[in-house]
């Protein structure tokens, strides 16, 4: 298998591998091979067939799998820190009286004659970058699109060719590398899980950053649609790695057990012929 996966990556190498287009992200190509070389690996030998009992086997590969992806994203998320909402102790729909009440009473603990922390000034300039950027209701729009990179690039006007256009390479990239990992009879099940799977990404992506406030208030209130589809690409190297090897595992080849089926019913043939020929030549014997 790592033959075989490392053959398919060197054919991959004039491809334009995914990028994020969110800055802090964790590294596209990092995230693919973690999970290619090490992680499908695994999960194949735990699916390997006579390991465990096929039930818990699928038991075991999807805990180890949703395992390793909580731990590495959670990991991803606490590297990343909070955004300019949980800095502030503040929502995406509060107002801006509330921001500035909650930047008083924040600038009162963090401001440097009063924080004796090394990281005193640090701190209170970072809070009055976040405040900056919610205060200003363009500026908060862009954010909650595009995150930091989107404001220091002053995406102040919504570019929706462009969008799509980032979008469609991305999504084209990945439909390639799950089409060349999942050549063969085998992996047509597994093909078709990471296709749906990046239709839907796709489409909840799409909502995401072409409607105005798609989330409701109360759903996760401090976290962004840019955040949302960060985690959305994160995850998705586990889920297409997941797709591989439980497709694989749960693949029957109809052709090979049709063949298998029509070779046993030849040697059951075979066996009753031979035994009605030992009959006739009793029979024979009898009557002469």
């Amino acid at each position: 298998n790592g033959i075989v996966v490392a053959c398919r990556l060197s054919s991959l190498h004039s491809l334009p591998f995914p990028r994020f287009a969110m800055a802090g992200e964790a590294d596209g190509l990092t995230s693919f091979l973690f999970y290619t070389l090490f992680v499908y690996p695994s999960c194949s030998w735990i699916l390997k067939p006579g390991r465990f009992p096929k039930k818990r086997a699928v038991l075991y590969a999807v805990a180890f799998l949703a395992g390793l992806a909580f731990l590495k994203t959670g990991a991803e998320v606490m590297e990343r820190g909070g955004n300019h909402y949980t800095k502030l102790g503040v929502y995406r729909t509060s107002t801006a009286m509330e921001i500035k009440k909650a930047y008083k009473r924040l600038s009162l603990e963090l401001h440097p004659d009063k924080n004796p922390s090394p990281t005193a000034a640090d701190d209170f300039a970072a809070l009055k970058s976040s405040y900056d950027v919610i205060m200003d209701l363009e500026n908060r729009a862009v954010y909650n699109k595009f995150g930091d990179s989107g404001v220091k690039n002053n995406k102040s006007t919504f570019d929706e060719t462009g969008m799509l256009l980032e979008m469609g390479v991305f999504y084209a990239t990945w439909a390639m590398l799950s089409f060349v990992l999942t050549l063969g009879k085998s992996g047509t099940m597994a093909r078709s899980w990471i296709y749906t799977g990046q239709i839907v990404m796709l489409l909840v992506e799409i909502t995401l950053m072409t409607t105005e406030d798609p989330l409701p208030e109360w759903f996760f209130p401090s976290t962004t649609e840019h955040e949302w589809i960060w985690l959305l690409h994160s995850l998705f190297p586990a889920y297409m790695n997941g797709c591989r090897c439980l497709g694989g595992f749960l693949y029957k080849d109809v052709d090979e057990e049709t063949r298998a089926l029509l070779d046993a019913l030849k040697e059951q043939n075979r066996d009753v012929l031979m035994v009605l020929r030992d009959v006739q030549i009793q029979v024979g014997a009898i009557t002469a």
